[in-house]
Parts: C-alpha cells; sequence; structure tokens
C-alpha cells in the first residue's frame, strides 16, 4: 500500500499511451521518451486490442517503467494487467 504522499509523488505526471501519436516511433521510444521527461506514472491505452496484445505490450513496457521506478497501469484490461504483472489498472466510470 502506497502512502498518500508517495502516490502523490507518482502521479506527479501521468503519461497515457495513444498509438494515434506515435508519429512513426515505436511505443517503447515514446514511452522512454516520456520517462526520460519526468512521467512519474504510465497507463497503456490499447483499446480494441486483445487482452494478449496488450499483456504483450505491457511486458515489454514493464522494464523501461521499473527503470524508472514508475508504476505501469494497463487500461480497462484486468486480466493483461495480471498476466503482464503491471501495478495496477485504470477502469473508467462506464468501465465499471
Amino acid at each position: 500500500m502506497h502512502s498518500r504522499k508517495s502516490l502523490r509523488r507518482a502521479m506527479a505526471l501521468y503519461a497515457v499511451t495513444d498509438r494515434s501519436w506515435l508519429g512513426g516511433r515505436t511505443l517503447a521510444d515514446c514511452v522512454a521518451a516520456a520517462l526520460a521527461g519526468g512521467a512519474t506514472c504510465v497507463q497503456l491505452r490499447e483499446k480494441g486490442a486483445s487482452t494478449a496484445a496488450v499483456a504483450a505490450q505491457a511486458r515489454a513496457l514493464l522494464p523501461l517503467c521499473r527503470a524508472a521506478g514508475a508504476p505501469l497501469i494497463v487500461n480497462d484490461d484486468v486480466e493483461a494487467a495480471l498476466l503482464a504483472g503491471a501495478d495496477g489498472v485504470h477502469v473508467g466510470q462506464g468501465d465499471a
């Protein structure tokens, strides 16, 4: 369990992935750039992707996030988060 202070620190700059913004770069490259730029948490948002694809992408991003000390949150897919060993799941109001 995180303290309020550590949770606030972890959420200081929250990056959310969106493949439409990659501009020809890989998702890993963009996440690495976000972390280098100060992102303190990354949310993997892959709407429409299969659980297996989301889990694979999360597993690929985990080393980057771990090295930066940033939690990796998976959007809307609890199974993918568990399979990948992600730090959490974001479930929106309409997804509950």
